[in-house]
């Protein structure tokens, strides 16, 4: 389905920063909203291709996350912390003026989306979410204190080797001058390239991102961690929204291992995997635009019943 965007409205945080919100469709209260956030180093835009197959049977919303595409930043590092990122998610469901939406989150934006779904201020206007690359920082602790079997103990290490670049973004300086000289910023195209099809024909995230995209999203990681991966606490964060997580078999940043580690989710929820990299979400649109669209149908049925 080939869409329009309307003009993004901008909708004001809690703390005064513009938000800019990007519905794909017109907002028809009859039918079922999904609303999708983006990741680092990403802008809305790489949700084009989920959003032109959910069109047509769906609202689609997503919206540019603080310091990324036409959203203003924070003064203050502390202005990206997850609870200030929750309060986002709640300020844009009120600017469409619904009840509840079905939450789509990739990477960073299914870290938001985790914190919001087990977050009680926001849960209950969540009808249900699917995660993809991004778990919940808490479980990611977790995950890293589980292992009882040699497996186990291969699949954290090998993830703690793959997240090595979370450390590198938390010291002062470095990465800034890593992205300004693009050093960095090739890496993350060669990364991209990962589980992607060398036949696609689907548009990479890496030409749709700004500096300022991979610059500003870099306190998303100061501001959150490593709190919560050293010390997850003893009970994980639990919810009661349906959650769907897509596991990427070949995402080199986030492990399958650790997104099947999902902490307490209810039982009608579901782990399915899916063929892609990291940026699944822009190398197999449609698979991920199938897999939403079915699990948000899922839901309905159920509630209905």
């Amino acid at each position: 389905m080939t869409i329009t965007q309307a003009a993004p409205i901008s909708v004001t945080a809690s703390d005064g920063v513009p938000l800019a919100v990007h519905a794909y469709t017109e907002i028809d209260k009859r039918r079922p909203s999904i609303l999708a956030i983006h990741g680092y180093p990403d802008n809305h835009h790489v949700w084009d291709g989920v959003a032109a197959q959910l069109a047509d049977r769906y609202n689609f919303v997503a919206y540019d996350v603080r310091g990324a595409g036409k959203s203003g930043s924070p003064a203050e590092r502390s202005g990206y912390v997850l609870s200030q990122l929750v309060s986002d998610v709640g300020a844009v469901i009120d600017s469409l003026g619904l009840d509840e939406v079905h939450l789509l989150g990739h990477d960073w934006g299914s870290i938001q989306g985790w914190a919001t779904v087990t977050d009680d201020s926001v849960m209950g206007r969540i009808a249900s979410f699917t995660s993809i690359s991004g778990p919940h920082l808490n479980y990611a602790g977790g995950f890293l204190r589980s292992p009882r079997t040699a497996r186990g103990v291969v699949d954290v290490v090998r993830q703690f080797l793959t997240s090595g670049y979370i450390w590198f973004f938390l010291c002062p300086g470095a990465p800034e001058v890593a992205f300004r000289s693009r050093v960095a910023v090739k890496v993350f195209e060669a990364v991209e390239l990962i589980g992607r099809s060398r036949t696609s024909s689907q548009r990479r995230a890496a030409t749709i991102r700004s500096i300022d995209d991979y610059l500003n999203g870099l306190n998303l990681y100061r501001a959150n961690m490593p709190g919560p991966i050293l010390a997850p606490g003893a009970q994980l964060p639990q919810t009661g929204v349906p959650v769907q997580v897509l596991v990427a078999r070949k995402d080199y940043f986030v492990t399958p291992a650790l997104q099947r580690f999902t902490g307490s989710i209810p039982p009608e929820s579901r782990i399915v995997p899916i063929e892609g990299g990291h940026w699944v979400v822009a190398s197999h649109p449609d698979d991920v635009a199938r897999l939403t669209g079915e699990w948000v149908d899922r839901v309905i049925d159920i509630r209905q019943r």
